[in-house]
């Protein structure tokens, strides 16, 4: 039987790999070799409890060359063949039973090969604590080749120096300030100090975290300000109770939208992992800024994202929890910081409100709403004894609120993304409110009937009124209504609005659309709007004794394109005109007298 093949495995092509399509910039080969480091500390304290002085070394030659040391565990010449010349054999593993150790951030075994992608030779230096007697130097090269050799220096301490040498077209990676940045992106946390060594002098590169500053407001208010150079609003402790995260959700302290995408730092075992959050946080939190840590979930391969499993379900749904809790605690705690919180972030927290019943009970009160009497809270509209009316037409909110507002009628402006559903909320919360949608049988409580006398005088003045807007399939009636100021109200049903709205499309479309538009309007019922003159209004009661029809004319047609104006109603074209006319003829009477 013949021998089976052995796979060979292309360098090159997995440099490519890595370079174009796993990661997604250059710039990562800095936190892969922190990520060893990392590693290399953490597999030297589990060999030797006691040891609490790991430390990572940087030494710099400015675009040139570049020294990464760390004090780890080291490595000896066996792993050296066995980890850095397979790929995919990663030293994390215990070798018997091929567990991944949760000390350990790498888990895939290609981290070291991140390296080619900005320089043609990794030089490797090592000396084992397994095996402190000797040292060893590896040289390997993009092309698949390596050596090593024993070294007998006896100045390499225990743990492992990797020696860069910057490529054509990378040189901007080998600067000291460089990778001072990206050492602190990448692994701000780290719980060891990550030195810079340069010839003026040594100073750490990462932030120190005290313990006895975790629940200093202060200090974290400016870790807030240290890592996203901003000032927050305050701050919601993030903390799991199944150890799965640890971290801090800054508040923003300026509106944005429901779905908006923020930036954020999230570590694994205190290396960054992503500033992506849609994997792992709520979809409403895009009013937050997360610094967050996890040790237990499990990353992708690139190391750029959490891979999607029960565990990081769980997870998302403890930060969602832990979220809400704290900002339902607020109400208790901190109510004038609830109230910052609401007045800025106001859609987002409408949007778990009306997602979450016990969210929704907590803010409700806090919540608030547009009316025609001003801004209601949620709070305010409960303590009304008479039923609430909303609508979702902006136009009509605007048109009817002053009509509502004289008869003491509440109008609610449900426009708003989530208001509506929260007014229907707030009826199954509390059985005493009744919020009705604004309807137009509505209207008919607020426009009486005029007195008899009234209506005999107006007789002629509606007759001319009925005749002038009759082109505009608009009828006038007579009414009482308040406010007394308000000389005529403009009202149509949906079916008419409809048409409306057909007919100022066609005069702004072309032919064939035009024909398409008229088509559907053909399909409507036949249907009028209605002008109502108001019978206590001074204006209406002087046309009402005018001896010229001619005159009256011109008024009720300026009052009808007045009225629509005031509705914002779409114009048509006649209209415009009608009210053009009518204006200069008003014009040329005043000269005239």
């Amino acid at each position: 039987m013949q021998e089976p093949f052995v796979f060979k495995v292309n360098l090159g092509g997995m440099i490519d790999i890595l370079a174009n399509h796993l990661y997604s910039s250059p710039d990562v080969f800095v936190r892969e070799l922190l990520q060893n480091g990392t590693d290399a500390i953490s597999g030297r304290k589990l060999i030797n409890p006691d040891f609490q002085d790991g430390e990572i070394e940087i030494q710099v030659n400015s675009g040139k060359s570049l020294i990464f040391r760390d004090n780890g565990t080291g490595l000896t010449e066996s792993e050296i063949h066995q980890f850095l010349a397979v790929i995919g054999q990663s030293s994390k593993k215990d070798l018997q039973t091929g567990r991944i150790l949760e000390d350990y951030i790498g888990r895939f075994g290609i981290g070291m090969l991140s390296c080619f992608m900005v320089t043609d030779e990794i030089i490797l230096k090592t000396r084992s604590v397994k095996n402190p007697e000797h040292a060893y130097e590896f040289h390997g090269k993009p092309d698949g080749t390596y050596q090593i050799i024993e070294l007998e220096d006896n100045h390499i301490k225990i743990g492992t120096e990797i020696i860069i040498y910057a490529k054509k077209g990378c040189e901007e990676y080998f600067g000291e300030d460089k990778i001072c940045e990206l050492v602190r992106y990448y692994g701000l946390p780290l719980p060891f100090p990550v030195m810079m060594i340069s010839q003026e002098n040594s100073y750490r590169i990462n932030i120190c975290f005290p313990e006895s500053n975790i629940t200093n407001r202060d200090s974290i208010m400016q870790l807030g300000k240290q890592i996203f150079d901003m000032n927050f609003l305050g701050y919601i402790p993030l903390e799991s109770e199944n150890g799965l995260f640890s971290g801090v959700a800054y508040i923003l302290p300026y509106s944005v939208s429901v779905h908006a995408k923020n930036t954020h730092r999230i570590y694994l075992k205190n290396m960054l992992l992503t500033e992506n959050g849609d994997s792992i946080l709520p979809k409403w939190s895009g009013f937050l800024k997360c610094f967050l840590n996890t040790s237990q979930l499990r990353p992708t391969a690139s190391r750029e994202n959490f891979y999607e499993d029960d565990l990081l379900a769980q997870a998302r749904e403890e930060l969602s929890t832990c979220i809400s809790e704290y900002l339902q605690n607020l109400s208790r705690t901190n109510p004038g910081l609830l109230e910052k919180i609401i007045d800025i972030h106001d859609m987002i927290i409408k949007s778990i409100a009306s997602e979450d019943e016990v969210f929704f009970k907590t803010f409700i009160p806090f919540l608030k709403f547009e009316t025609n009497m001003g801004e209601y809270t949620g709070k305010d509209l409960l303590s009304r004894t008479e039923p609430v009316h909303f609508t979702t037409d902006m136009n009509q909110f605007h048109r009817t609120s002053a009509l509502m507002l004289s008869q003491n009628q509440l109008l609610v402006n449900a426009c708003y993304v989530y208001n509506a559903s929260l007014l229907r909320m707030l009826q199954e919360y509390d059985e005493n409110f009744i919020a009705c949608p604004l309807e137009l049988t509505s209207f008919e409580e607020f426009l009486e009937q005029p007195p008899v006398h009234a209506q005999v005088e107006a007789e002629e003045l509606i007759n001319l009124a009925n005749q002038a807007l009759q082109e505009f399939s608009c009828r006038a009636e007579l009414k009482s209504f308040s406010p007394s100021q308000l000389p005529v109200f403009y009202m149509l049903d949906e079916n008419t609005e409809i048409r409306r709205e057909i007919q100022h499309s066609q005069e702004n479309s072309s032919d064939l659309f035009a024909s398409m538009l008229n088509s559907f309007a053909e399909e409507l019922p036949d249907s009028k709007a209605c002008l109502f003159l108001n019978c206590e209004n001074n204006l209406i009661k002087k046309l009402m004794h005018l001896n010229s029809p001619e005159r009256q004319k011109i008024c009720i047609e300026i009052l009808y394109v007045q009225s629509l104006l005031t509705g914002r109603f779409p114009m048509q074209g006649n209209e415009m005109a009608l009210l053009n006319e009518n204006l200069m003829q008003l014009i040329e009477w005043g000269i005239d007298a």
